[in-house]
Parts: structure tokens; C-alpha cells; sequence
């Protein structure tokens, strides 16, 4: 998650951001690596059970899934749902060692993604893909009335505490850089005031599909507090939370923060229709850009499946099994950056009554 908001950040600098970020495209959704001590069957299996909660956190975007009974049994028979393993020696820097009494093994494991979606959906749990929103964290941190604002010079290892809790549940976030540019536009106090103005201006720099401000408080003797703000696709979400440590208020943010963005872009599958349609798609010159298309719409958590239903020059009208509404379909696609809509849909009156989407293929997104 820390090269993500690297990459961004250093695109920001470059100036080469010139159009809005739209999704990040999270990899590695399945796969979680775990520091262990020895290579036993044992340690093995149980390495299995924390992964597999993980990939449960990670792709529901919460922990919901892990307090049903339902997920009781998939918990204690988790090596079923891996499709592969392998252990990992890796050379560790001084700090790690010490915290890390396994030394430099690792244990990497892949989970199957169709299985583990399939017992999402079975127990109508959300399941969210691979593209998700961008977030800008824009945070004062207020230590016995120290302010300072969070970034990577002032506040490395706060910036690290909360990296490592949008890695656990795959949210893709961003801190402003707060150079000369930033300073100009916003400052602490903007921040501890909330001045909104001033924290939008400078978060247009970033383009993020979310923004969340707060605070983070601590005061001796007296615990820590976090005071949140979220807002995104014109919705506000604010809360506090106390806790005893620093780390419990980092951890909740993040939390509650995934599940506010899950309960929008992920899908339900309470929510199942099955519905098909047809999608057309124009600028399709070659065969590896109709193979590109086609694997995204697979890609895609209310595609069902897919199959080609037409070819005529640049255009390739796919038929479409979805498992949500076609809105949905439309808000996904519009969330990410490989198609355009051309028009409003149509619906053919030829035969059975079918909707028809027009997009164009633009494919800007580098992850896609």
C-alpha cells in the first residue's frame, strides 16, 4: 500500500496528474505473507487460519464476515480454501529482527479467489474488487497541545502505523506532501478549525476519490481520542472514537474508514438479479485490445460472465450476465479509467426487451 501512495505522490510532484485518479488498482487481494518461526504442518495450519481471516477483512472491506457463526467452520478448514504456499527467506534490517523472533522466514499464501468470493456471497457478505477508491488523510496530531500535521517528515512513524492498517485492509491512501505548494494553500490551524475551503483547494491537487480529516489527540493520563470526517460522492460521515493507546485509535480510522468506502463500492449479494445486457465498445482496433476489454469486464464483481455476441470493425458488443443492477455495472465502469459512456443506455425492442450500453475504450488507468 506504501508504493501506491508513493507512486501517486511522486505523479503529484511530476505534475503528471492532469485528470482525476478515479480507482487504485489493489493487487494481490489473496495473497498474504506471514513471518513464522519454523516450516510444521502446525505452524502451518494456523498460518492459514490468520491469512485467511485477513483475506476475509480485506475483501469484504470489514470484519462482519469473521463474527458470523457462519464462518466458523471456513475458519478452522481454511487450508481448503488455499491454492497455493511457499516459505520465504528474506534478509531483515536490524529493527525487524528484533521484533520478528522468526528471523527471515516468511510463509506466502495464496487463497482462491472464486472460492473464497463464492463463501462471501453464500452467506450474503459484500465482496469489492480490485478497484478501489484513493484516499487523502489530511491529519493534525495533537500530542499534550503539540499540533503538528501529519506527513512523512513530521510524523514518520505515525504515517508507518497507519500505512500498515490500510495494508490489512487494502484502502489505498495518501498524505499531503506539504511542500511550498500545499503550505501556501492550507496550514494547522485550517485543519484543527476544519476550514474546508482551504483543505479542498490543496486536496484537488491529489485528486482522491475520498477525503478524510481529523484529528488525532493524546493527553497525559488521559488516553487518546480520534475525531473523524470523511467525505466522498457528496456524502459526510464524522465520529469520534477513545481508546487507551495511540494504535487503537490508528486502527479504528482505518477500519471504519474501509467500511464506510465498502458499504459504497462494494456489492451485496442480497442484492443479486441476474440480469443480462448487451455492452458495446468502440475504438476495439485489435485483437489484444478486445482481450483487454473483455478481461476487465471479467474483472469486475457484478459481471457474472462475459461472451462476445458481435464484431464489426472497431466495435465488440459483449453479452453480459451481471449479478447486480446494470447501475451498478455503470457506476464501476465509470469508476475506473479503461471505458467511456458514449450516450444514455438504449433498450432494444428487436426480439426480447435488453438494454444496450455504448462505451468507447480509453483505457488511461496504467493499472489496468
Amino acid at each position: 500500500m506504501k508504493l501506491v501512495r508513493i507512486f501517486v505522490q511522486l505523479a503529484v510532484l511530476l505534475g503528471v496528474l492532469q485528470a482525476p485518479v478515479h480507482a487504485v488498482t489493489v493487487e494481490d487481494l489473496f495473497t498474504v505473507e506471514l513471518p513464522v518461526a519454523d516450516q510444521t504442518t502446525s505452524l502451518r495450519l494456523e498460518s492459514f487460519s490468520e491469512a485467511f481471516r485477513q483475506v476475509i477483512v480485506k475483501v469484504s472491506g470489514s470484519d462482519d464476515a469473521l463474527r458470523s457463526p457462519a464462518f466458523a467452520r471456513p475458519i478452522k478448514n481454511s487450508a481448503r480454501y488455499v491454492k497455493q504456499f511457499r516459505y520465504i527467506t528474506r534478509k531483515l534490517a536490524d529493527d525487524e529482527e528484533e521484533e520478528l523472533e522468526a528471523g527471515g522466514l516468511f510463509l506466502s499464501i495464496d487463497f482462491d479467489q472464486q472460492l473464497i468470493e463464492s463463501l462471501l456471497r453464500e452467506q450474503n457478505f459484500p465482496v469489492w474488487g480490485r478497484e478501489r477508491p484513493s484516499s487523502l488523510l489530511v491529519i493534525s496530531y495533537d500530542v499534550n497541545e503539540n499540533i503538528k500535521l501529519v506527513s512523512d517528515d513530521t510524523t514518520p512513524d505515525l504515517v508507518e502505523a497507519l500505512d500498515s492498517a490500510a495494508a490489512r485492509h487494502a484502502v489505498p491512501m495518501l498524505f499531503p506532501l506539504m511542500d511550498l505548494e500545499d503550505i501556501a494553500l492550507v496550514n494547522i490551524s485550517d485543519i484543527v478549525s476544519r476550514e474546508y475551503e482551504n483543505i479542498r483547494t490543496m486536496a484537488r491537487r491529489y485528486t482522491p476519490n475520498a477525503l478524510l480529516v481529523g484529528q488525532i489527540m493524546g493527553r497525559s493520563g488521559k488516553g487518546w481520542q480520534g475525531d473523524w470526517e470523511v467525505r466522498f460522492a457528496d456524502q459526510i460521515f464524522k465520529w469520534t472514537y477513545k481508546a487507551s493507546s495511540k494504535q487503537a485509535v490508528v486502527d479504528q480510522v482505518i477500519r471504519h474508514l474501509a467500511k464506510i468506502l465498502a458499504l459504497e463500492y462494494a456489492l451485496e449479494d442480497h442484492r443479486r438479479i441476474e440480469q443480462s445486457l448487451l455492452l458495446s465498445v468502440s475504438e476495439l482496433e485489435g485483437i489484444d485490445k478486445l482481450i483487454r476489454v473483455q478481461q476487465y469486464l471479467e474483472s469486475l464483481n457484478v459481471v457474472d460472465n462475459v461472451q462476445i455476441a458481435m464484431i464489426s470493425k472497431d466495435v465488440v458488443t459483449y453479452r453480459l450476465k451481471l449479478r447486480n443492477d446494470p447501475e451498478d455495472l455503470q457506476r464501476l465502469i465509470e469508476f475506473g479509467e479503461v471505458l467511456e459512456q458514449e450516450d444514455f443506455p438504449q433498450v432494444s425492442t428487436r426480439g426480447e426487451e435488453q438494454i444496450i450500453l455504448n462505451y468507447s475504450f480509453v483505457n488511461r488507468g496504467a493499472g489496468n
